[in-house]
């Protein structure tokens, strides 16, 4: 008797830390057990198992060892919100030139859905996710913060409420 369970299959395009790209599709739940409503590609690469099952465009699955994962490339033409979920309202979009480890450098807006004392790219990347979604002029791409060499901001932050700018140039 076989137990096999109903999944929602996607196609993306996996780079890893080897240089080589997988692709295939994943399979998302149609019920995420986090959140109500569908499982999008950002759930599946932060859940906490370390094997992802890949199904190759050869027809064979594989078996990929997520901290290997670098970044993934949802295929072209999938809704957003199957790609990540916003919580409401999307507080700060900030544009950022993203340097991975692989010598990769990605540039778009990281979308930080979070209150304003969480609002710094700092806070959102020291949340206990391991990928995070970056929205580029290609489309989304999620990247595992582990590869991440280094996060340059390309615009200046807004002000924080109620407060100085920065601090920066200030005399004490």
């Amino acid at each position: 008797m076989s137990h096999v369970i109903p999944k929602r299959e996607v196609g993306v395009q996996i780079h890893t830390v080897s240089g080589d790209l997988l692709q295939g599709e994943v399979f998302l739940d149609f019920i995420d057990v986090i959140h109500r409503g569908e499982q999008t590609l950002l759930d599946k690469f932060n859940d906490d198992f370390d094997w992802l099952p890949l199904r190759s465009r050869e027809g064979f699955t594989e078996i990929v060892n997520r901290d290997w994962i670098v970044s993934v490339e949802p295929a072209r033409g999938l809704p957003l919100e199957l790609v990540r979920k916003e919580s409401g309202e999307v507080f700060r979009r900030e544009l950022v030139l993203v340097r991975l480890a692989s010598g990769r450098s990605i540039d778009g807006r990281l979308a930080m859905d979070l209150p304003d004392e969480f609002s710094r790219v700092s806070d959102f990347l020291n949340f206990p996710q391991n990928f995070f979604a970056l929205e580029t002029d290609d489309g989304p791409v999620l990247i595992a913060k582990r590869h991440v060499l280094n996060l340059r901001a390309l615009e200046a932050p807004p002000a924080a409420p109620g407060g100085s700018e920065s601090g920066f140039g200030e005399t004490a």
